[in-house]
């Protein structure tokens, strides 16, 4: 039987669907292995030195993990005008450029939560809650000034319009209040753009899977 290539995550998690969105968009074919790093914590490392989501398992078992070093092998892979990394300057450093935003507003709204929901009540730390929270309103606030019309870094898709729209759907089913109606108008209408195409619509965002992946934890 031939092996084929597996995707291991849950698709809360927008590092974990930003690759399979630019998975499906290149018509890579692939298998899910859903698990958490949190309920399956043992399996992922086993899986992977830090344990952490998303890891590519190659058809041949050769593994691959962090979203930036898959992406970057996809995108390797890709014809030139499929590409979703532009190679010409100065587009490639923009879209670069957007890219290291949306991922770096993933991760601190990614903190936000660990620290509120992982933490047992007292002991969280409201000063650094008060700091990611400006760093993710200071993201967001930048995002919108590129004006998408409807994406990010020019009129063609790119990689960093999937980051910034699995990020901005990953803080608005968690954490609706971080983005209140009608404060970053051009954002929502980028992510209701992206949400519509078929490569996200392949890969949407799982509630269900966020309920069973032990990420809150049980308290007695």
């Amino acid at each position: 039987m031939t092996r084929k290539t597996v995707l291991v995550g849950q698709y809360d998690s927008p590092f974990v669907r930003r690759v399979a969105v630019v998975m499906h968009y290149y018509g890579v074919a692939f298998g899910r292995r859903v698990l958490s790093t949190f309920a399956d914590f043992d399996t992922m490392l086993e899986l992977g030195p830090l344990g952490k989501v998303p890891i590519l398992v190659l058809a041949g078992g050769e593994r691959l993990w962090d979203s930036r070093a898959i992406l970057d092998f996809l995108h390797g892979r890709a014809s030139p005008g499929q590409s979703l990394l532009p190679h010409e300057e100065p587009r490639r450093r923009q879209v670069l450029r957007v890219e290291a935003a949306a991922v770096g507003l993933a991760e601190k709204a990614y903190e936000r939560g660990i620290e509120l929901a992982r933490r047992a009540p007292g002991t969280q730390d409201p000063t650094w809650i008060a700091r990611l929270e400006r760093q993710i309103a200071s993201t967001l606030a930048w995002l919108e000034l590129q004006r998408p019309a409807p994406f990010l870094v020019g009129p063609s898709f790119s990689v960093g319009d999937v980051t910034a729209a699995v990020a901005l759907t990953y803080i608005k089913e968690k954490w609706p209040q971080l983005l209140p109606p009608g404060a970053f108008p051009a954002l929502e209408m980028h992510r209701t753009v992206c949400e519509a195409m078929p490569a996200f619509q392949a890969a949407p965002y799982s509630a269900t899977e966020a309920a069973q992946s032990g990420w809150r934890p049980q308290r007695p």
